[in-house]
C-alpha cells in the first residue's frame, strides 16, 4: 500500500476540506483526552496527518506512535473484507504463563481486540498502545487518514 506519512504534513493548509476535517477531529480528540483523564494543562495539538491506501493483500505490522499522546484513523473507503485494526494488550510481554482467554471474554480481558472499520468511522487510542492492521482480503483499496496529537 501507500502512505503519505512525513511527506504531506501540511495537508490541512493545502486543502480546505482537510482543514475542516482536522477541526472535527480536534473536538473528538479533546473528548477522548477528557475521558482518559489526562492532566495536560493545555490542549493537544495535531502534529501529523497522513493518507493511507491499502491494496488487497496489504497489512501494516505492529507498531506504536512514539512522541505522541493520541493517535487515530478515520476511514474513508472500506471495502468488504478490509483488514481490522488489531489492538494489543500492553501487558502481553508479561503474561508468561497466563492461560488463553475464552472466546466470550469481555473486551477488557482479551489479549487482542479487533475493531472492524466502516466508512466514516473514527478510531482513537493512546499512542503507546501497540496496534496493527490485519491483512486486507477485500477486492479494492482501503483508504484512511491517520493522525497523531501531541501535548
Amino acid at each position: 500500500g501507500y502512505t503519505s506519512y512525513a511527506s504531506l504534513d501540511d495537508l490541512p493548509s493545502r486543502d480546505p476540506d482537510v482543514a475542516t476535517l482536522t477541526r472535527h477531529l480536534g473536538r473528538h480528540v479533546a473528548r477522548f483526552a477528557d475521558q482518559c483523564a489526562f492532566d495536560l494543562g493545555r490542549k493537544l495539538k495535531l502534529d501529523s496527518l497522513w493518507v493511507n491506501s491499502l491494496k488487497p493483500g496489504g497489512m501494516h505490522s505492529g507498531h506504536i506512535h512514539p512522541h505522541s499522546v493520541v493517535s487515530g484513523t478515520i476511514y474513508v473507503e472500506v471495502p468488504p473484507g478490509a483488514g481490522a485494526l488489531k489492538l494489543e494488550d500492553p501487558r502481553l510481554p508479561l503474561l508468561m504463563a497466563a492461560p488463553p482467554r475464552r472466546a466470550d471474554a469481555p473486551e477488557d480481558l482479551r489479549t487482542f481486540v479487533y475493531a472492524d472499520p466502516a466508512p466514516g468511522s473514527i478510531f482513537l487510542w493512546e499512542s503507546w498502545l501497540r496496534h496493527e492492521v490485519t491483512p486486507h482480503a477485500g477486492k479494492s483499496d482501503r483508504t484512511s487518514i491517520s493522525f497523531n496529537y501531541s501535548a
